[in-house]
């Protein structure tokens, strides 16, 4: 009878456990299943990032009229050098673009510089310039280049991006990978365009990512890994049948003392 029980004991548990893994596909975990096209190659190499609205540039003008050269170099608030995200890098002063797209320059005053790249950005200043200052030279750099990482990942969180390009793959892997518990075929890509909110679909499994929009991601995406059927439902066996389980196996241990005096 002892060993009837302690039979049904390990069959109930083993039973249990085969309920809540569900058993997943190899082809649902592995990255990047297919034949690769040579032509996506020239869609990597030509990517230049755009300056957005609510982007914060850095603008640096370099001359030998030091007197305007300080106009182009905001002083930093101390308060907002100590905000900082997980990555650790602070934010910094510098010019915002407003939700029109609109940037106020000394000299120059407003410009529409939404949709421009830096370099065409850095042009025109110049050339704007030049009728006050001899052979201006502009840099800018987008401070608040980030991207942010959810969901069922190793190191959730917010990450600065210090050279402005990054793809869906290098993010996931700041952030640590995907648990094993993450969908790899339905990862969300949420991106702001404009004024309007844009919801993206990747699928991670498929060499078809790299002509995805989203494989190079924009300043202030959000990629979120939702969890597969397996989490959630040992997330709802855990809720649901852990303190039927408890109980069981208390009972079934009072069973076995019984039976043993």
């Amino acid at each position: 009878m002892k060993n009837f029980t302690r039979f049904f004991l390990i069959l109930f548990v083993v039973n249990f456990v085969l309920a809540v893994s569900c058993s997943r596909k190899t082809k649902d975990i592995l990255y990047l299943r297919g034949q690769l096209k040579d032509s996506t190659s020239v869609y990597h190499v030509d990517y230049i990032p755009k300056i957005e609205s609510n982007d914060l540039l850095d603008i640096k003008l370099v001359s030998a009229n030091d007197d305007a050269s300080k106009l182009f170099t905001p002083p930093i608030d101390n308060s907002k050098s100590a905000i900082s995200y997980s990555s650790g890098v602070a934010a910094r002063g510098g010019y915002l673009v407003d939700v029109d797209g609109i940037l106020e320059l000394p000299f120059i005053g407003k410009m529409k510089v939404a949709g421009k790249t830096r370099s065409e950005l850095e042009s025109e200043i110049e050339s704007k310039l030049s009728e006050y200052i001899k052979e201006p030279i502009i840099q800018i750099q987008i401070i608040n280049f980030k991207i942010t990482v959810l969901g069922e990942v190793g190191n959730p969180g917010t990450f600065n991006v210090p050279n402005e390009k990054i793809t869906i793959f290098e993010a996931l892997g700041v952030a640590g990978d995907l648990n094993i518990t993450g969908k790899r075929k339905d990862i969300i890509v949420i991106r702001e365009v404009g004024k309007k909110r844009m919801e993206f679909t990747v699928d991670l499994t498929s060499k078809d990512i790299f002509h995805s929009p989203v494989y190079f991601l924009k300043q202030n995406d959000l990629i979120y890994v939702s969890p597969n059927k397996a989490k959630i439902n040992t997330s709802s066996y855990s809720q649901i049948y852990m303190p039927i389980l408890s109980s069981l196996s208390l009972l079934l241990s009072a069973i076995t003392l019984f039976l043993r005096y």
